[in-house]
């Protein structure tokens, strides 16, 4: 059975990949018509435009700089998360219409410039229905526009799973349900694995994320 990470083969692949500029997402304003008036004024200049990685961590740069606004970065990394899904609109709508969620937003993002990870993801995980798909989505572009170098990682269902099919026989992999680990320590190891594995093949750990998420292998 393996027991390590078996990435070697795709090395080149990763390599190739350009996480900031081709991981994006259409902002369709009409899938998102029923986003929170207050807030979708704060994203207008993004209405039926893609949205890539680059341009969400300029969105926290601007705000770290003194510029900008933090709900505006958040707004971008929901629309740039959902996508095209049916469900965006409701719930990001759920997570900015309570006042609470909006200063621990803030209280988040401003923790990651303060490089305490921890606070970040425990204020984050205290909004109800933001799970740590998301919560890694808004660290990551948090951490990325404070121009951290040891960044956090995105961590969602199609990443564990992949971390799992890539160490796992596919008998074994064909019979389980996999998830992320909700707790900071696991997500704290998950960002170690991941940055370490880049630095050892000489990739960046945002290419590698990127395709554990894509599962072309």
């Amino acid at each position: 059975m393996r027991n390590k990470l078996n990435i070697e083969k795709y090395i080149t692949t990763i390599s190739k990949l350009d996480p900031l500029r081709n991981s994006k997402f259409k902002y369709d304003s009409a899938r998102w018509v029923k986003l929170e008036p207050d807030f979708k004024k704060l994203i207008i200049d993004f209405e039926d435009k893609k949205i890539n990685r680059e341009e969400v961590i300029k969105a926290y740069s601007e705000y770290y700089s003194g510029k900008g606004d933090p709900i505006r970065a958040f707004m971008l990394t929901m629309i740039w998360g959902f996508a095209d899904t049916g469900y965006g609109t409701h719930r990001t709508n759920s997570y900015v219409s309570v006042p609470s969620n909006i200063a621990l937003i803030k209280s988040a993002i401003d923790a990651v410039n303060q490089n305490n990870l921890k606070v970040a993801f425990n204020d984050l995980k205290k909004i109800k229905g933001l799970g740590v798909s998301y919560i890694t989505k808004v660290l990551y572009f948090a951490t990325r526009g404070a121009n951290q170098s040891n960044y956090a990682l995105i961590y969602d269902i199609r990443v564990a799973s992949s971390l799992v099919q890539l160490t796992t026989p596919k008998e074994i992999f064909d019979i389980v349900s996999v998830s992320p680990s909700s707790k900071f320590k696991d997500y704290e190891k998950y960002n170690a694995l991941i940055h370490n594995l880049a630095i050892k093949n000489k990739i960046d750990a945002e290419s590698l994320e990127m395709f554990l998420f894509n599962q072309e292998f």
